[in-house]
């Protein structure tokens, strides 16, 4: 290969890199170099010398040397047109046309390198033959990345609209906590200010980490885009160029992107800012304050359900919500509380009205329904029924309904009871060995009654 360097080559070549200069420079001596081939050899050497005759440069920096510059360029365009000519068909070793396609190897070889020793034993076929098999294996890997950047589209269609979402509840949030804090105006205003601020700061948070994602996803999807066209671009190619390129397209049209998943807890924790609000101070104005052990989580509600500002009070408006499709909601006018339990006893008060359920569900994870234990009135027959995983028609009372109920869980001996607290009776019980938290669980129109405030809360028995 040397003996067919020109010596136009050799006198433009850098006796550092041994390639064609980039940006020559010439120091005092005569001797030229790239420029970043010298500052390379200056830093490592820590002395500014000559790399062929070592004399000592004394200037900061060398000047540039610009005819062996435009030479070099020439030289180097020249050389790629030589390397683009129509001679990449033919073989480099035996100069004969290259014909056929070495599978073991992955390389286009000529009919004299297939009886070489390399190649002697390698399965080697017609490039034609090669190239409609590469091309059908790149069109399964191209249905993959099609099928990818579709379920990437609608994973940013999804965050965007809950980016839009986190913005109404932010607002939401903001109003019903001005409204609350009015009747402790003056009192209150510190109080007022620092939980609005937590209140814009998690907002802050989650709509970074949501346009984080959104900017994620986009990319992704561009990065998708870009790499399907380029794909396409050179599957329309001519057998010969196609191939000869093949093993990168076959790189890039492997699928090997994991599908996106909208993580739980993106959605602005409403709870954690107005659940039990009022008695959070009650030891500064307790007599204006009611305390309920339990805060409805509005994203677990389903689309035709409405929250009380207070989030103790659920009905079921019948009007579809425009909410996003977040893991944690719930279906069938179902909604859970923010609260979970995973040991001790636990009870709560519940009023009641029209086709309802109460009892305690475990959280959905990843759009998989969970189990639920409850009680409900059935709305075919009005009728109330036990509602478990394994039986949901076992008739509890067909005559007497109760309006307000207290469901009362224990959870480490498997016991959830409901009592009626106006005929003051045991309704139904179920036992079961509870294994995962479970949240207090709700359906159609039900509000979470308050317990009466004193400086220490009991819980009813």
């Amino acid at each position: 290969m040397a003996a067919n360097i020109s010596q136009s080559e050799v006198d433009c070549t850098c006796p550092v890199c041994c390639d064609i200069f980039t940006d020559p420079v010439v120091l005092l001596c005569g001797h030229s170099f790239c420029k970043c081939c010298l500052q390379e050899w200056w830093r490592q050497s820590g002395i500014h010398n000559c790399p062929m005759c070592k004399e000592i440069f004394p200037m900061a920096q060398p000047p540039r040397n610009l005819a062996l510059r435009n030479l070099s360029d020439n030289l180097r365009r020249e050389r790629t047109q030589r390397a683009t000519s129509g001679t990449k068909d033919f073989c480099i070793q035996h100069s004969e046309k290259l014909k056929l396609f070495c599978q073991n190897d992955q390389q286009l070889i000529c009919v004299i390198c297939r009886d070489a020793q390399k190649h002697k034993k390698h399965n080697c076929v017609p490039i034609n033959e090669a190239a409609e098999d590469h091309r059908t294996t790149i069109k399964v890997h191209l249905m993959h990345l099609k099928s990818t950047l579709g379920i990437y589209k609608s994973q940013k269609a999804k965050c965007d609209k809950m980016a839009s979402h986190i913005k109404i509840q932010a607002q939401q949030t903001e109003n019903t906590i001005k409204k609350e804090f009015q009747k402790l105006y003056q009192f209150l205003r510190a109080e007022e200010v620092a939980r609005i601020d937590a209140v814009r700061k998690e907002e802050k948070v989650k709509s970074e980490a949501m346009n984080i994602r959104i900017v994620n996803l986009s990319a992704e999807i561009s990065s998708l885009t870009d790499k399907i066209q380029t794909i396409e671009g050179e599957m329309k190619a001519e057998d010969f160029s196609f191939m000869l390129n093949v093993k990168s397209t076959m790189e890039r049209s492997k699928f090997n992107l994991s599908e996106p998943h909208t993580p739980l807890g993106a959605l602005l924790d409403e709870a954690k800012h107005l659940g039990n609000l009022l008695f959070a101070v009650w030891n500064k104005m307790k007599n204006l304050i009611k305390y309920t052990p339990l805060t409805l989580d509005p994203n677990t509600g389903y689309v035709n359900l409405t929250e009380s500002e207070c989030l103790t009070c659920v009905t079921n408006t019948v009007k579809i919500k425009p909410l996003p499709c977040n893991p944690e909601r719930m279906a069938n006018s179902e909604i859970l509380a923010s609260e979970s339990f995973s040991s001790g006893k636990h009870s709560w008060d519940v009023e009641v009205s029209g086709y309802w359920a109460v009892g305690v569900a475990e959280q959905r994870t990843k759009q998989i329904y969970k189990r639920v234990w409850a009680i409900y009135m059935c709305a075919c027959t009005d009728i109330l029924r036990e509602l478990t995983p394994k039986d949901y028609v076992k008739v509890i009372s067909e005559d007497s309904f109760p309006q307000k109920i207290r469901v009362q869980l224990d959870y480490d001996k498997g016991i959830l009871s409901f009592f009626d607290l106006d005929r003051k009776k045991t309704i139904h019980t179920i036992k079961y060995s509870f294994r995962e938290p479970v949240f207090p669980y709700f359906r159609e129109d039900s509000k979470i009654l308050p317990f009466d405030v004193s400086v220490k809360i009991r819980q009813p028995t």
